[in-house]
């Protein structure tokens, strides 16, 4: 397995995950950062509280259970905000050795298994041991149903986008619908572009000749001249982006890290896809019954391994790192050890790696994706740090009913922003060129201004889902668990400091048809809950305004609209790409 990174190496953290729970003492979120008069749609008590923990009684930094996803109640949207705090607050817990064989927490434990980087297409199920270090991604890709990246353009849409170049060859089609090799692109002075076949010829209405099978409509090609992309689609139509290049992105904080990523799966996840591949187990959909869950525990069981916390059923996990260096308030994060590479940065606007260094990572975003009972189109939810970014404004609920207003946050201590109050926000600045940073859309390589477009999931102007009646009614949902679950965390518990953003589903479980409710059939496979999520560590740059967009859900990327959408290569981007298990123990 070490030989097939050779090639990525030097893009990648060797990481150490012993985690630490902060240094000194822990700085924690006050109770007045979210609003404290919020109406209490959403909540817990100490009694159902304290059963999350193994011992029957929070404690700080205390073990907490997963949520049990076969038996998982679903009768409202809390239901599925419950079990995605339960679930961050036991893949964060700190264990002991023991059954989980670590000494630090449950992600790192052998319950999870790092997720390799695509290379020549294929994935890696990497076994988390003890002592031994994790890798973890420098950079992120946001890809769409057809696995492609993708773009955003001025109105909103987004598109995938496919390489042009096919076995050294630019093809694309005329007005006849032949394919025809490009020689070259002329840009004219009113700023459009005539397309130049390999004999000096004009093509006359060139059109994007795509490879995609699914939503064609929103797939692009590509084509670059003068160091600019051109993007065409399959009516001949220019796509006007914002964005500017469909590559992967960098991003930096304000104390000049790099943000760092990694991809997991629990153990569950990684039996159910080896069992398929194996064709012993029914990969139709994800598990979500007793049922299915029993068939993988006896698979495991074959190879000698028993599966800790089945209940869980499927997990998927992302999460994102930034160096402790000059980072304040070090004591409120999650914190882990890392060797990373150097780069030469010779060329400020071209980094190139050189070397490593030991250094310390601190854990700024998950997102947490899972399968439950009647739900396998995963339960989609997202958390942060309380100082990433500065929220735009929101509307929330007050205790007796009445809508309030929160103003856009202020000033320059975030994260991932020097100035709140910025005019350009949520422009990429790094792009990544196989292990090398370089600068993007004209800004040369440094940090970059993020704001939380839509702080908890839910754009103002529209209603959210079919058990709110307004945003405001969404966001109190969130806002009053977040404050619950802060209050009953016990002293100084590091997890106070997180919060969660919201999550996403269908209703009914339903295959989703990419689009977010109230699309315009308002139909059942329309993404529910807090619909608009997005995570500032994640989706920099692809979070939409503060204004409603039908594509704004994160089944816009997880989804296939010309299938049931349920399958697992639907849903999951790693899923088809990922080997099987070859790592056994022994009978």
């Amino acid at each position: 397995m070490k030989n097939s990174f050779t090639k990525i190496a030097t893009a990648l953290l060797l990481v150490n995950m012993s985690l630490m729970w902060g240094c000194g003492p822990t700085p924690v979120i006050e109770p007045s950062y979210l609003p404290q008069d919020v109406k209490q749609s959403c909540t817990i008590n100490s009694t159902d509280f304290n059963k999350w923990y193994a011992s029957g009684t929070a404690a700080q930094n205390g073990f907490v259970l997963p949520a049990n996803s076969v038996t998982f109640p679903h009768h409202n949207n809390c239901d599925f905000y419950l079990w995605s705090h339960q679930m961050f607050l036991w893949i964060t817990s700190p264990v002991s050795s023991g059954q989980y064989k670590s000494g630090n927490t449950v992600l790192e434990s052998p319950v999870f298994y790092t997720v390799s980087p695509a290379e020549n297409g294929k994935r890696e199920l990497i076994p988390h041991v003890p002592n031994t270090p994790l890798r973890v991604n420098s950079h992120i890709s946001q890809n769409g149903p057809n696995k492609l990246p993708v773009i955003i353009d001025r109105e909103g849409r987004l598109f995938e986008v496919e390489n042009s170049n096919t076995n050294g060859k630019v093809m694309l089609l005329n007005n006849a619908g032949k394919q025809v090799e490009l020689g070259h692109i002329e840009t004219l002075e009113n700023g459009l572009h005539t397309f130049i076949d390999k004999q000096g010829k004009e093509i006359q209405q060139p059109k994007a000749l795509l490879k995609s099978k699914i939503n064609t409509l929103r797939v692009v090609q590509e084509f670059k001249t003068n160091g600019k992309s051109i993007f065409l689609d399959a009516q001949g139509n220019t796509i006007d982006t914002e964005v500017g290049q469909a590559t992967q992105d960098g991003l930096i904080d304000q104390h000049g890290s790099l943000v760092y990523y990694i991809s997991m799966v629990n153990d569950v996840y990684a039996y159910f896809l080896t069992g398929g591949q194996q064709g012993v187990i029914d990969t139709t959909t994800f598990p979500t019954t007793e049922g299915a869950r029993d068939s993988i525990c006896a698979f495991a069981r074959t190879h000698g391994t028993t599966l800790l916390d089945s209940n869980a059923l499927a997990i998927e996990l992302k999460t994102s790192w930034v160096e402790t260096t000059n980072l304040p308030n070090l004591g409120s994060y999650i914190t882990i050890d890392a060797v990373v590479p150097n780069y030469d940065k010779t060329n400020p606007n071209k980094w190139i790696p050189k070397g490593e260094r030991t250094t310390k990572l601190a854990l700024i975003g998950m997102h947490i994706v899972g399968s439950a009972d009647k739900h396998p189109e995963l339960i989609w939810a997202t958390f942060e740090h309380r100082n990433n970014a500065p929220n735009a404004s929101y509307t929330y609920l007050d205790s007796t009913g009445r809508t309030k207003t929160v103003p856009k946050d202020t000033g320059t201590h975030w994260l991932l922003s020097n100035n709140a109050n910025a005019d350009s926000v949520n422009h990429s600045h790094i792009g990544v060129s196989g292990d090398t940073l370089v600068g993007k859309n004209g800004y040369v390589i440094g940090a970059s201004n993020t704001l939380r477009t839509k702080p908890w999931g839910t754009a103002n102007n529209v209603v959210p889902n079919a058990e709110d009646v307004s945003a405001a009614a969404s966001n109190s949902e969130i806002i009053s668990l977040n404050n619950a679950i802060n209050s009953l965390l016990v002293g100084n518990d590091i997890r106070k400091n997180y919060y969660l953003l919201g999550a996403t589903w269908t209703k009914g479980g339903h295959g989703p048809n990419g689009l977010a409710y109230p699309a315009n059939s308002m139909s059942l496979n329309d993404a529910i809950g807090t619909s608009q999520l997005a995570n500032s560590t994640m989706e920099t740059y692809f979070q939409f305004d503060t204004l409603y967009n039908q594509n704004g859900s994160c089944f816009r990327c997880h989804s296939n609209s010309s299938t049931q959408g349920l399958y697992p290569n639907d849903l999951s981007h790693i899923f088809a790409e990922t080997k099987p298990l070859t790592t056994f123990k022994k009978k």
